[in-house]
């Protein structure tokens, strides 16, 4: 066994950035597996695959279905996740040092509504950063509630996309939903099928963004509660400081990888049956039967993956292994950006065009490929440097100053 994966107690000036001493290493392996499966998972909407129907290759459908099973839903909400456990961290810090949180906060959404924004317009319409930024007000709510509070606001908030699912708060959430901007509805409508993507010039996905933007800021009233859910139960997790002496909680991780995978793997697989058409339902009860499932499968085995991981990373072997994922943690919200400008300017068509001509086998092999690449240029960088480029950039605009950028130990 390992020893104890601990926070660091050595102090520095109020109102700083996280310094690399003071870094939690099981954190960052679990956001740099986390990386791993939002590729995974964008990768087939980058290069134009993103259903099922109409895969006629064994090998191309087998790929899609282990993609979805094992991706789709569990790793944006792990992410969920370690935001609302990072928020409990800084809280505790700033509390510690005598600092005001709430503008500090306050301004760290910002910079990153700013970096989603752009992302968002000028890169990839999938961008999850936006929503993340505007969620994260939802947690100054929290901070004063218990923790019994918080997991029982953390259980209605996942179990919300549910009840609007079922049949009759469906139809009027669509009804709403269709006649509130329908110009922009169709706007994007009409690029799917001129093939914007895959045809349209640079300002013409631009203007395609902003569109799918606009849908998505409206439609994620829908989806959005479970994204709260997860940033709570992160937050309660980081109060109990659960990952920082995971070691000493080991019971709990194995009760909650039980749990998770218990609960996540039927509903999982109810959810795939329907959507590939395997399972019949009734078109009325379709969301039910599709969305119902993955609102609860998404969180439950996003808890399973990050209490496997915690488990595996108290043998030595194991934790060896896995740290090699911690330098691509350290700069996640870098690598996430690289992600979005390789794939868009290899599969769009204002770049090499390869959009919709390969399969999700193709697809899965270039997620392993491209991230083996981003974990040895993450450690290459994180060797040289204390902070990722943008997370240097985050940081440097969050605190109002440059941060200092090479690492103490090439100074």
């Amino acid at each position: 066994m390992s020893e104890p994966i601990a926070v660091s107690t050595s102090t520095t000036p109020a109102a700083a950035p996280v310094q690399p001493k003071e870094r939690i290493v099981l954190a960052d392996i679990l956001r740099g597996f986390a990386l791993l499966g939002v590729l995974m998972v964008n990768m087939t909407v980058f290069m134009g695959q993103r259903h099922y129907t109409g895969l006629t290759s064994t090998l191309d459908r087998a790929a899609w279905l282990f993609t979805h099973f094992f991706g789709a839903a569990k790793f944006y909400t792990m992410f969920s996740f370690l935001f609302g456990w990072g928020m409990s961290i800084q809280m505790r810090r700033a509390e510690e040092r005598g600092g005001r949180f709430v503008p500090l906060y306050a301004r760290r959404l910002l910079v990153l509504l700013l970096v989603g924004l752009a992302h968002a317009i000028l890169v990839w319409y999938g961008d999850i950063l936006t929503y993340y930024a505007l969620l994260g007000f939802t947690l100054l709510l929290f901070r004063r509630r218990s923790n019994r509070f918080i997991l029982a606001a953390a259980a209605i908030c996942i179990l919300i996309p549910v009840l609007l699912s079922t049949p009759g708060p469906m139809e009027a959430f669509t009804d709403w939903y269709d006649g509130l901007l329908p110009d922009l509805q169709d706007a994007v409508v009409a690029g799917y099928r001129v093939n914007v993507y895959g045809r349209g010039s640079y300002w013409e996905n631009v203007d395609h963004r902003l569109a799918a933007l606009g849908i998505g800021l409206v439609g994620c009233l829908y989806g959005c509660t479970h994204i709260i859910g997860m940033f709570l139960l992160g937050l309660c997790v980081g109060r109990r400081r659960l990952l920082e002496n995971s070691a000493q909680h080991l019971p709990f991780f194995r009760k909650l990888m039980l749990g998770g995978l218990i609960v996540g793997l039927p509903l999982n697989t109810l959810w795939l049956g329907v959507s590939v058409g395997l399972i019949d339902v009734a078109p009325r009860y379709h969301a039910l039967a599709t969305r119902g499932p993955l609102a609860i499968a998404g969180p439950s085995l996003a808890l399973a993956y990050i209490s496997i991981l915690v488990l595996l990373a108290q043998r030595r072997t194991w934790l060896a292994c896995l740290s090699k994922l911690a330098p691509l943690g350290r700069m996640a919200l870098s690598n996430y950006l690289i992600q979005s400008l390789v794939f868009t300017l290899v599969f769009y068509g204002y770049g090499l065009g390869f959009y919709g001509r390969f399969g999700p086998a193709v697809g899965l092999a270039l997620t392993l490929i491209f991230y083996s690449l981003q974990i040895r240029f993450s450690q290459w960088w994180i060797d040289r440097y204390q902070f990722g480029p943008m997370e240097w950039v985050w940081r440097s605009l969050t605190y109002g100053r440059p941060q200092p950028m090479i690492s103490e130990q090439r100074r």
